[in-house]
């Protein structure tokens, strides 16, 4: 079997001619049934933006498995964005940004807001909640290095849950950890993603200890925000032990909880599909 893949979005910086006159346009589906973005100035296409799982698969919500599919989806952006535009080949495109993501078998919602009072190392933003409390995201200034986590089955709408955690990586920050021509490699990938994945704390399971951390862990989310603002006042330090020691509580985590244990050194772990309810009823 091929290595396992990960690549998502990739974006790319363009100056390729037309070939047929198209008005300027900021933001133009390649066509009606294409997932392919592309922008258009003075007869030139200056970017292209996919997400490759859906252009190969009609959704994102499976991931590209291998490098026989990672090179599939690659040539059909290439074929796509050639017929309307003259495309160099893939190996010269200047990608400006990749998204690199993989799905766990595990149930996201406990796990998010455990994750919700921690740091990545690199953000100085502390991490936002969205979906009310499904999804942890956090971003640098100019969002050019991001990190998010959140439940990819509630997202598309299918039972269960399923844990997905993606990084995007824009621009410097991009250059930074891939060379040029690594969005094609899996396994530079895959240590990237690797690296910045396991550098988030480990979660430390909640004591069974009564105290008032993991007496305000049990209260709503609203009423564990209110409660915390009101010691803002105290240390940079104490504060984030507080809301660490209280978001754990509050995820009920069964045991300690650690990404390097996840994500084995060598390659991903297995692959875990969440197909959309009309493909999986097919099947």
């Amino acid at each position: 079997m091929d290595a396992l893949t990960m690549l998502d979005t990739i974006a790319i910086r363009a100056d390729w001619p037309l070939r047929n006159h198209r008005p300027d346009g900021r933001n133009i589906q390649l066509s009606n049934t294409s997932p392919v973005r592309v922008g258009v100035k003075a007869i030139r296409l200056v970017w292209a933006e996919v997400s490759l799982p859906k252009l190969l698969f009609g959704h994102n919500g499976r991931l590209l498995e291998t490098q026989a599919q990672l090179d599939a989806a690659l040539a059909r952006l290439h074929d796509d964005l050639n017929g309307f535009a003259e495309v160099p080949e893939i190996a010269a495109w200047q990608v400006w940004r990749v998204d690199i993501a993989w799905n766990f078998d595990l149930i996201a919602a406990p796990i998010v807001l455990a994750h919700a009072a921690l740091r990545v190392p690199g953000i100085h933003r502390g991490a936002d909640l969205f979906d009310g409390g499904q999804g942890v995201s956090w971003h640098d200034a100019k969002s050019r290095f991001m990190v998010k986590l959140y439940d990819k089955a509630l997202e598309m709408h299918v039972p269960g849950s399923i844990l997905r955690a993606e990084i995007s990586l824009r621009g410097r920050q991009l250059a930074r950890r891939l060379d040029a021509g690594e969005f094609q490699n899996h396994g530079a990938l895959y240590q990237v993603y690797r690296i910045i994945i396991t550098s988030l704390p480990v979660l430390q399971k909640s004591t069974t200890s009564a105290n008032w951390q993991a007496a305000l862990g049990a209260e709503p989310v609203e009423i564990r925000q209110r409660f915390l603002a009101r010691l803002a006042h105290k240390p940079k330090g104490t504060f984030r032990r507080y809301r660490r020691m209280v978001e754990a509580a509050a995820a009920k985590l069964p045991e300690s909880f650690s990404w390097a244990n996840i994500l084995p050194a060598g390659t991903p772990p297995p692959a875990v599909n969440c197909e959309p309810r009309r493909r999986a009823n097919r099947l």
